[in-house]
C-alpha cells in the first residue's frame, strides 16, 4: 500500500509569513491553483481512500486533488498542524532576529531545543499524534486499500518524517520537503512504513498563473 502525504496549497498567512498553527486560514487563488494542478498531476493515481486535516486549507486542497473520484473525504483531528497557542498568527520573520523570541529561532534553527509556551504543543506531542494516526488509522488499511491520500501540514509532516525514519530531532527542518502541495510517499508493508520519495511535485510551478 502506498500513502501519499501532501501539504496544502498556499494560504493567506503563508504569503504574510505568519505562524498558522491551528488557525483556520484560507487558500489564496494561487493555493487553489496549486491544488488543482497537483490534482491534475495525480489524476492517474487510483486513490481509494482520502484522509485530511479538518482545517480548511487542507480540506480544500484534498477536494481539488480528489477531482471527480467518487470518494468521501475523511477527516482526522490528529492531522492538524502544530498548535502555537496564543502565538498563532505571529509574524515569524519578525521574531528571527528579536532576542525576545528565542523560542521561535530555536523552533526553526534548533528544533531539539524548542520549548513551547504554555498552551502550545511541542514537537513530541505532534510526533505522538502522527504515530497514533499511523498505528490506528493507516496500518488497518493495509490489505484493504492500495493508494491512500493524506492531506495536511508542514510541521506535522516533518515530525512524521523524523518519527518514521529515525533521524534526530535536530534534523527536523533539514528535509527537502516543504513546498505547497508537495508530496512525501511512503510504502506500507507488513505493518511497517518505508519512505520511497521525500519531495515529489506533481505539478510544474512554471504553470501557475497566480502570483
Amino acid at each position: 500500500m502506498k500513502v501519499y502525504f501532501v501539504r496544502h496549497g498556499q494560504t493567506t498567512w503563508n504569503k504574510r509569513k505568519k505562524l498558522q498553527g491551528q488557525h483556520d486560514t484560507k487558500l489564496t487563488p494561487r493555493g487553489v491553483e496549486q491544488a488543482r494542478l497537483a490534482g491534475e498531476g495525480m489524476k492517474d493515481i487510483p486513490f481509494d481512500c482520502i484522509i485530511s486535516s479538518p482545517l480548511s486549507r487542507a480540506r480544500v486542497t484534498a477536494e481539488e486533488i480528489r477531482r471527480d473520484r467518487p470518494l468521501e473525504i475523511e477527516f482526522d483531528d490528529r492531522l492538524k498542524e502544530i498548535d502555537f497557542g496564543r502565538d498563532n498568527g505571529r509574524c515569524f520573520w519578525k521574531t528571527m532576529n528579536d532576542p525576545h523570541f528565542v523560542r521561535y529561532q530555536r523552533f526553526f534553527n534548533e528544533p531539539h531545543l524548542y520549548k513551547p509556551i504554555k498552551g502550545a504543543e511541542s514537537y513530541q506531542v505532534v510526533m505522538d499524534r502522527a504515530e497514533e494516526f499511523f498505528r490506528e488509522r493507516v496500518i488497518p488499511l493495509e490489505g484493504k486499500k492500495e493508494n491512500v491520500l493524506v492531506v495536511g501540514h508542514t510541521t506535522w509532516m516533518h515530525a512524521f518524517i523524523i518519527r518514521f525514519t529515525g533521524r534526530p530531532m535536530s534534523e527536523l527542518w533539514n528535509s527537502s520537503f516543504g513546498k505547497n502541495c508537495e508530496a512525501i510517499i511512503f510504502e506500507v508493508k507488513d505493518g511497517k512504513m518505508e519512505m520511497v520519495c521525500e519531495n515529489r511535485m506533481f505539478y510544474d510551478e512554471a504553470d501557475l498563473t497566480h502570483a
